[in-house]
């Protein structure tokens, strides 16, 4: 049996540490091959359905590991539909988010639209949800703190949604929940945005922050 593992995320190192059979990983970013590539095989890739297809019978893949972001709907369903028309197992082991906590400050939305809509009753935003759909908030990026990875492409397409240098924050995370409360107390956060990301993505780090500072929390739960 050789799976073919697509990872990224934090729970895919867990997951991965648990096979006992043949694997090779791969990610769609520069950061992921980073990252991954020193402790395990992988290849920096970003499928469509015939690259994904040639992937599968080039390398014997007998197996599908989908331990990818729960956002990341299209490469789930990309990998559903390659594992059935091959006849290979297809493992969904995506985390799945939850939102626990009682805090009144939280706002759930499901749209990144729904969010900038939310956002826009803010003086002071940080936004925490990469740089892929930042364009949704071009209409309030001016009151907007972006937090990123640090990579040109992430901090580009911030540049592209109208951020000025000074309102971005090129690091990596998860953060705690003291760098969260300081960076929030500096930039006078009345706001947070976030994706329903779960324990590994720093959500509940986040929540508490913003209860420490009595900031509103939007929470994404869809794509």
């Amino acid at each position: 049996m050789k799976i073919l593992v697509l990872g990224g995320t934090s729970d895919s190192r867990e997951y991965i540490k648990k096979l006992d059979c043949d694997y090779i990983v791969t990610v769609a970013t520069e950061y992921g091959f980073e990252s991954f590539s020193k402790d395990f095989p992988t290849v920096q890739i970003r499928f469509d359905e015939l690259s994904l297809t040639a992937f599968i019978k080039e390398h014997g893949i007998t197996a599908i590991a989908d331990t990818t972001h729960p956002f990341a709907k299209n490469i789930t369903a990309l990998a559903v539909e390659t594992a059935k028309k091959l006849g290979i197992e297809y493992i969904n082991a995506i985390r799945t988010p939850k939102l626990d906590s009682d805090y009144e400050g939280i706002i759930v939305v499901e749209t990144y639209e729904e969010a900038a809509a939310k956002a826009a009753e803010f003086s002071s935003v940080l936004l925490t949800i990469g740089s892929n759909r930042i364009d949704a908030f071009k209409e309030i990026i001016s009151r907007c703190t972006v937090r990123i990875l640090p990579f040109e492409k992430s901090i580009q397409k911030c540049r592209e949604a109208g951020a000025e240098y000074r309102q971005i924050i090129a690091m990596q995370g998860p953060f705690s929940e003291e760098f969260n409360v300081a960076l929030m107390k500096e930039i006078r956060a009345d706001a947070l945005v976030t994706k329903l990301s779960g324990d590994s993505g720093g959500l509940q780090e986040k929540i508490d922050a913003c209860e420490k500072t009595k900031a509103a929390c939007i929470v994404i739960t869809g794509g």
